[in-house]
């Protein structure tokens, strides 16, 4: 009804009330008048018939039809009366008068002793008895008698008269018109006085409406009045009003316009001359940033060869024989070289992005592999400052994803660096989870988040962190070093990988940098064989740093391993020796150790009670660790640096366990070279720089390769040296003076034969432009970018010639990575309560209560040991059973003058089982050994001597 007109509601206020009254009115008065017409009709039957009852009385007494027959005709001449119907007392039809019905009424239809109407549907019947009246003085006068009769008496007969319908009907019909007709002259009228009044409220409201629309047109004299009364006039002198304000408005507008157009022309002119000199300033714009992108990359080899030098001679002198203080000194300038590489690096990397010549790789990538090199290389800087680094990397996390690995890994390294920096206690974590998965189109979003404990940062810090050469504050640059570019990049970077980066943080409460890696599945992902050879074993951990311990524990349960804690020393011990009185004892004793805890007395004895006295093999995580050799890890039987890495846990967990040595001594796959040279053959290189110091240093470290180079300081040097004989690789500088090396390696593809191509490698300080494409559709075959390192020497010498070469020996065969570095072979933890291994009170007792003769009998069945080991595993090889048992009925017998428990009775059950040939004999031969070689490393940790000399005194006294 909002959106009505006035004259629609107008008419609905008028007509809905008016029609609604006359409807109720018309339905009302024809109710009353139908209903007055059927009443009427109804008791004039029931008179009539009553009428008719009270004469027939004796024509039906006496059966008297002509009396009967004159009743009714003089009956049928009433109004409305259609026939009349006489009944005898049995309900037979004695008499009909009139059109109609010939049929019966049933006795059980006739009324026995009141009238009754049946309804037709043209007509209603009203049937009445016929009672003989008593007209008896003696009857009437007794009560009792007169009931008496009124019950026993019975009708004579039934008189029915037929009333027709036709003339009520007729009158139903003229009230219903009427009614209809006064109805619609009601409604016909209040229409026409509403259509009245809708116009004198319309037909204003139009007028105005026109003379708003000649107005909107632009007729700005229009003028309008309605004379409809004192509203209109108000409203028609307001709009008149208004059209002579807006006369006068338009005339100045006009006015201003001329002037304004006047003023448009000459700012027009104005501009012209501006926008001429813009383009101007544009071309020197764009000039200004292609000569800042080449000073950049000039800048970039100005300073990095300088750098390569500096880097590369400090190594090699710290590869040198040095005192402790020249040491130092080197140490402090490399570590300096290094932050000024990754400042230039930033540097670099920042005008890559605003440049918009950063291009991402997109190929598949192993995200743990990323995250945990990330950590092994910044484990130093955490572990120097006593925090707890580890990685967390949920189980429903993807390995195999597509996108760009490095850069992925400078966004990491960027994020840790910074948590490490400014965190002093405590601890950092990286989380990697699971944040969205789309399985239709294979494609899953990561969320990486790193958590410290350290300052924390302020809301104000926050909202400018990500900026370019923004810190928390200006002292931080000072106390912590950095250019302000690390987040800045590391926010392109995510954007430009279509990730999200932000913080959470509180002042004082540590930080929470995340970043989300949206990614495809890689299709191509190698299957990982699933790490099931551990499921059902037990083990024993102690750890102090919380994360780490959560970190471990998840691991080894996800392998199928069943871990108990412990939080002591003291307790892990106890319960180890539980668990083997129980036969149940653990598979290995893990124990974290932290800085401060290094060279600990308490652990100490923790590893050798362990290993020595339970039989149980131990494995200690430490932090890094600039040396391996600590008293703890000559102890354990295996030692990892944290943070832990899973393929290097499996495999320690492997050797430690089972035995099973399932390190990687198989070498990486290299590219195919592009020409391999035969065997024994050394590859003749030539080395191609202008300055001084660089060449000097891959000469050097060339020739520390026992590889024959020379060098040249140029272009045409280096031509001419390639005509007098061949190279089997070249290292090229890009920036020479003279001749290039983009030009020289243009000359040197003009003297390769059609068999054989020079590989040409690139040597180069810029960062900026994509170097790679770009040189090898120059005819480079690779890129090396400075500063150059000895590993990365021989890779690319490995990898295009196919020499492999050790650098300190100068051997050809790839060293292989070592393992382990233990003394002994490694056997499976006792899993059951044994005998002590050594027994000083029962060697005493053995030698009559004679210190020096048990410390003399002790060390002689040392030495017969030393060589019944070999001889035994000999005689079992070689199956000479005769010579076995001699060999162990001695060793027997030496045992039993020694307190040597766990030894006399390996030796005794093997002598026992060789004598009866038992089935067990090769068990028992391999619990021999185990005692013999835990007695062996006992007497080797153990200062038995002064243990044996330490009673003398109780010797003699007794």
């Amino acid at each position: 009804m909002r959106r009505w007109g006035i004259r629609k509601k107008v008419l609905v206020v008028t007509l809905i009330p008016t029609l609604l009254t006359t409807l109720m009115l018309g339905m009302f008065f024809t109710y009353s008048w139908v209903t007055n017409i059927e009443n009427l009709l109804r008791d004039r039957g029931e008179s009539l018939s009553r009428q008719l009852s009270a004469a027939s009385e004796y024509g039906l007494f006496t059966a008297n039809r002509s009396l009967l027959s004159s009743l009714s005709n003089a009956l049928l001449e009433e109004q409305d009366v259609r026939s009349i119907t006489f009944f005898d007392g049995s309900g037979s039809r004695l008499l009909h008068t009139g059109p109609g019905s010939s049929d019966t009424l049933g006795v059980g239809s006739l009324p026995a002793d009141e009238a009754t109407r049946i309804n037709q549907h043209t007509s209603t019947r009203f049937v009445t008895p016929v009672f003989m009246q008593d007209l008896m003085i003696e009857n009437m006068l007794d009560p009792d008698a007169r009931q008496t009769m009124e019950q026993q008496r019975k009708p004579l007969g039934w008189v029915a008269v037929e009333m027709s319908h036709i003339r009520t009907e007729k009158e139903t019909y003229k009230a219903l018109l009427i009614s209809l007709l006064l109805i619609l002259a009601g409604v016909i009228i209040s229409l026409m006085i509403a259509l009245r009044l809708s116009r004198a409220f319309t037909d204003p409201v139009f007028e105005l409406n026109g003379a708003v629309a000649k107005l909107k047109e632009g007729k700005l004299d229009t003028r309008v009045h309605t004379g409809a009364g004192p509203e209109f006039e108000q409203l028609e002198s307001g709009l008149n009003a208004m059209a002579s304000e807006l006369s006068k408005a338009q005339a100045e507008m006009q006015q201003n316009i001329d002037q304004a157009t006047e003023d448009l022309r000459e700012t027009l002119e104005t501009i012209e001359i501006q926008n001429i000199e813009l383009d101007f300033a544009r071309k020197e714009a764009l000039e200004a940033s292609r000569i800042k992108s080449e000073f950049l990359a000039n800048m970039s080899h100005e300073i990095r060869t300088p750098l390569n030098g500096i880097i590369g001679f400090t190594e090699l002198l710290l590869k040198s024989p040095l005192p402790r203080q020249q040491r130092d000194h080197l140490s402090t300038i490399r570590k300096s070289s290094e932050i000024l590489l990754t400042i230039i690096n930033d540097i670099l990397d920042f005008s890559k992005i605003e440049a918009g010549k950063l291009i991402l790789d997109r190929v598949p990538f192993q995200l743990r592999d990323v995250v945990e090199e990330v950590m092994v290389m910044l484990a130093p800087a955490a572990h120097s400052k006593n925090l707890d680094l580890v990685p967390l990397v949920y189980n429903d996390v993807p390995d195999n994803i597509m996108g760009d690995p490095l850069r992925v890994k400078q966004v990491i390294t960027n994020l840790v660096n910074n948590a490490i920096k400014f965190t002093q206690t405590g601890e950092v974590v990286l989380r990697a989870s699971l944040e969205e998965e789309d399985t239709e189109n294979n494609r899953v979003t990561l969320r990486l988040s790193i958590t410290d404990s350290g300052v924390g940062l302020s809301r104000a810090q926050q909202q400018s962190l990500f900026n370019a050469f923004s810190q928390a504050d200006a002292s931080t640059a000072r106390q912590y070093g950095g250019t302000g570019l690390g987040l800045a990049i590391s926010k392109r970077l995510v954007e430009e990988m279509g990730g999200k980066i932000g913080l959470e943080s509180e002042l004082g409460k540590g930080s929470t940098f995340w970043f989300t890696l949206t990614s495809e599945l890689s299709a191509s992902g190698e299957t990982v064989a699933p790490k099931d050879a551990l499921r059902g074993e037990r083990v024993l951990y102690l750890e102090q740093q919380k994360t780490t311990g959560l970190a471990v524990e998840h691991m080894l349960r996800d392998w199928g391993m069943t871990v108990d804690r412990v939080n002591s020393p003291a307790t892990m011990q106890e319960q180890i020796e539980e668990a083997q009185k129980s036969q149940a004892g653990y598979a290995l004793a893990i124990i974290g150790i932290t800085r401060h805890l290094l060279s600990s007395n308490q652990y100490c004895n923790l590893l050798r009670a362990l290993e020595i006295e339970r039989d149980c093999r131990t494995l200690i995580l430490t932090p890094t660790l600039e040396t391996h050799d600590t008293p703890l890890s000559g102890l354990a039987s295996g030692h990892l640096t944290k943070p832990i890495c899973r393929d290097a846990l499996y495999d320690e967990l492997l050797l430690l366990i089972h035995g099973i040595n399932a390190g990687g001594r198989v070498l990486p796959e290299a590219t195919t070279p592009l020409n391999t040279l035969p065997a024994g053959a050394v590859p003749r290189v030539l080395a191609v720089d202008d300055n001084e110091a660089n060449l000097k240093l891959v000469m050097t470290l060339l020739r520390d390769h026992q590889i024959d180079a020379e060098g040249a300081a140029s272009g045409f040097e280096a031509l001419s040296k390639a005509r007098q004989k061949p190279f089997d690789l070249v290292f090229m500088d890009l920036q020479m003076p003279g001749m290039d090396g983009v030009e020289t390696t243009a000359r040197l593809r003009e003297m390769d034969s059609s068999g054989h191509r020079t590989p040409i490698i690139a040597l180069t300080a810029h960062a900026l432009a994509d170097e790679q494409d770009r040189l090898i559709q120059q005819g480079f075959d690779g890129y090396m970018a400075k500063p150059i390192s000895s590993t990365q020497l021989s890779e690319t010498i490995r990898d295009y010639t196919g020499y492999i070469c050790d650098p300190r020996d100068g051997s050809r065969e790839a060293p292989l990575p070592e393992i382990r570095d233990t003394r002994r072979a490694l056997r499976p933890s006792t899993r059951k309560m044994q005998q002590d291994c050594v027994s000083v009170e029962e060697s005493i007792q053995l030698a009559a209560g004679k210190a020096d003769l048990a410390e003399e009998l002790f060390s002689m069945l040392l030495e017969q040991m030393h060589g019944d080991m070999p001889q035994v595993e000999a005689y079992w090889l070689s199956g000479d059973m005769d010579n076995l048992l001699e060999c162990v009925h001695k060793l027997h017998g030496a045992t039993r003058y020694c307190g040597v428990p766990e030894l006399r009775l390996a030796a005794n059950r093997l002598e026992t089982a060789l004598k009866c040939a038992a089935p067990d004999i090769e068990h028992q031969k391999n619990q021999l050994l185990s005692a013999m070689e835990r007695l062996q490393i006992w007497s080797e940790q153990t200062d038995w001597q002064q243990l044996f000399r330490e009673h003398h005194p109780q010797t003699e006294t007794s």
